[in-house]
């Protein structure tokens, strides 16, 4: 007996290779919902039907509400009814598919190609019961599929408070991408042996999924799921899959955790009882108005020998109030990079931070391609990710600077130019830490409010932070500066916050 649906590359049962599955990935170093499958392919590969049925629409990209040559087919299915099958990013149409045409299965549609895409590839959707993209379930409940116990346990080892509430993350995933058959996830909330309540993320489940793309997009009931892979998982040489799934407001009668992840088959993969610890909250804020160097809980840092860089506490480094940090690095000819600033211990196990201060760049003697760092996060003693001034070709942007696993190191630059001599409120937020999509942001203020400069994604799974240094936490070899910083602050914010 020939499948209900047959696969669209391969014209049969066999499974087609994968790139990102149905649901959360990250895409533009935002959490994205993803509300289909990606199937790569060379350009000109033919596409064929899934199934019979009628052409719905067939059009080039601005037609029909789709961003890419497409065909979306509309079929009824006896065991659900109305589905509609979208086929994107197509190099070509096929001449008998047209608005109204009847197609039959594995009949020739078009080809595979990269029409508002990043690489070639066909995405292709199951769209219940309307062609609106909220009614996009699951592929594999329909497409035939070797379905394995493939996902690991959940497991946590990250909390961050804020306020009065915990938040936890665990995470989980599966070897082999060419199953991404992850359904649901269940987190129960417990007091001792009782469970208090349970949230959940059910991917068919619009009202648990909020479509669209954004960090601020993740939960819904205090509940979301990441996915830590981008579309082209050949080009980042991505065989697995990887999620995390976080839990925020967490009540303080709740003390116990358990995770589970189920797929489309009904395995259920579950997490042994977590702890949920009691830890403070980190919340430090620096103004200098005590005069105190360092401050109480931080340290001075300054150059070797403090040859060249010095602090002070300084009437005129004040942004409000009467006090703030001078930082001055002065030598030019020194062998090795510069510092002069203080650094704060960070507290394991977290997921996210934040940190922000006010900072007057008096003075910037950057060559071409050199760096200052106002706000650096180490990984014991070396970068883990930074907000920098970068001289980039005679113009000094704002940016960020990290360190992935295999010690690369990754810059990216915002459009901004950095004037000397003006005061600025910078932040730095680090996102989905731990993990090989680990993300971060730069805000400055534009006289108004906190405006995103750039995002910076990266690999952060083998250098943590363990510490946050502010003021001229680095200087390039040769370069000078003298930089006015006050209120600072560090928090374990969550970013949707």
């Amino acid at each position: 007996m020939a499948p209900t649906y047959v696969w669209p590359l391969s014209s049969s049962a066999t499974a087609d290779e994968m790139n990102t599955s149905f649901g959360p990935r990250i895409d533009e170093d935002r959490w994205d919902f993803h509300d289909g499958l990606d199937l790569p392919a060379p350009i000109g590969t033919p596409v064929y039907a899934m199934r019979g049925g009628k052409v719905h629409h067939a059009g080039p990209a601005g037609s029909g509400g789709f961003s890419s040559r497409h065909v979306v087919i509309r079929v009824t299915d006896p065991s659900v009814g109305l589905v509609y099958n979208v086929y994107l990013h197509l190099a070509s149409i096929d001449a008998g598919v047209v608005t109204g045409a009847n197609v039959n299965q594995a009949q020739p549609i078009g080809t595979v190609g990269e029409d508002d895409a990043t690489y070639p590839h066909l995405h292709m959707e199951f769209r219940k019961g309307t062609v609106k993209q909220i009614g996009s379930v699951h592929p594999l409940s329909y497409l035939p599929y070797g379905d394995t116990v493939n996902f690991s346990s959940p497991v946590s080892g990250r909390f961050n408070r804020l306020d009065a509430f915990m938040a936890a993350r665990f995470v989980f995933g599966a070897a082999s991408k060419l199953e991404g058959d992850l359904a649901r996830v269940e987190v129960d909330l417990r007091r001792g042996t009782r469970v208090l309540t349970t949230r959940i993320v059910d991917f068919d489940d619009k009202h648990t999924i909020v479509e669209g793309k954004g960090d601020h997009l993740l939960y819904t009931n205090d509940i979301g799921v990441e996915g830590y892979q981008k579309s082209n998982m050949v080009e980042h040489h991505r065989a697995d899959l990887a999620y995390g799934v976080l839990v925020r407001g967490i009540p303080k009668q709740c003390d116990g955790l358990r995770a589970r992840a189920i797929d489309l088959g009904g395995h259920v993969a579950t997490s042994g009882l977590i702890a949920v610890p009691d830890q403070a909250a980190t919340d430090e804020f620096v103004d200098f108005e005590d005069g105190q160097l360092p401050p109480a809980g931080w340290v001075a840092v300054t150059s070797t020998g403090g040859e060249g860089t010095s602090l002070s506490i300084d009437a005129s480094a004040a942004h409000s109030g009467t006090q703030g940090l001078l930082c001055v690095d002065e030598s030019t000819t020194e062998a090795s990079t510069q510092r002069a600033g203080i650094e704060y211990p960070l507290p394991p196990g977290r997921f996210e931070w934040r940190a922000e201060g006010w900072f007057n760049p008096t003075s910037l003697e950057l060559g071409d391609g050199q760096s200052l760092y106002v706000l650096y996060f180490l990984s014991g003693s070396r970068l883990s990710a930074a907000a920098r001034i970068h001289n980039d070709a005679q113009a000094l942007r704002p940016g960020l600077v990290a360190r992935s696993a295999d010690d690369a190191l990754r810059g990216r630059d915002g459009p901004s130019v950095i004037a000397p001599g003006r005061w600025r409120k910078w932040r730095l937020e680090l996102v989905r830490l731990g993990t090989r999509e680990t993300t971060a942001i730069l805000y400055l203020d534009d006289g108004a409010r906190m405006t995103e400069q750039v995002r910076l994604n990266w690999d952060s799974t083998a250098h943590d932070p363990t510490r946050l240094r502010a003021g001229i936490g680095f200087s390039s070899l040769g370069a000078a500066a003298s930089v006015l910083a006050d209120e600072l602050r560090v928090t374990e914010a969550e970013l949707s916050t």
